[in-house]
């Protein structure tokens, strides 16, 4: 075996592990982009009832105790958790093997999973309807 069948190899093992690599970004960029167009489904949802629940209470002065304020804070964290967890794990990937990328995107998908299901749960509590 020379040199250049070496280099020869490497190569090729280099565009399959790139095609490997490929397939994982893909794959979790579908998943993530699912999660943030749910979280975006979620932030028009809830802002929706706040404004239905505070019309249903009209300009009543003895009800303005229990108007409520959309959570645009938490709303919009909760957009934002999915793509910064994908680009983080691209980030660190960019030059890993293909194990290592899709141990990376599991652990990001399920850590911004977890953080994404509980802001879910926690805006409405926060409204109390």
């Amino acid at each position: 075996m020379t040199a250049l069948d070496r280099d020869a190899g490497r190569t090729s093992g280099s565009a399959g592990a790139l095609v490997g690599r490929v397939v994982v970004w893909l794959v979790f960029a579908l998943l993530f982009a699912y999660m943030t167009v749910q979280a975006a489904g979620n932030l028009v949802s809830v802002s929706h009832r706040v404004d239905e629940f505070n019309a249903f209470l009209g300009n009543d002065p003895t009800a303005g105790s229990l108007r409520r304020s959309v959570p645009w804070l938490w709303l919009v964290l909760d957009i934002a958790i999915a793509p910064v967890a994908f680009f983080v794990a691209l980030w660190v990937t960019r030059r890993a093997r293909v194990s290592v990328t899709l141990a990376v995107f599991l652990v990001a998908f399920a850590a911004a999973g977890a953080l994404w299901l509980d802001l879910q749960l926690f805006v409405p509590r926060l409204l109390d309807f």
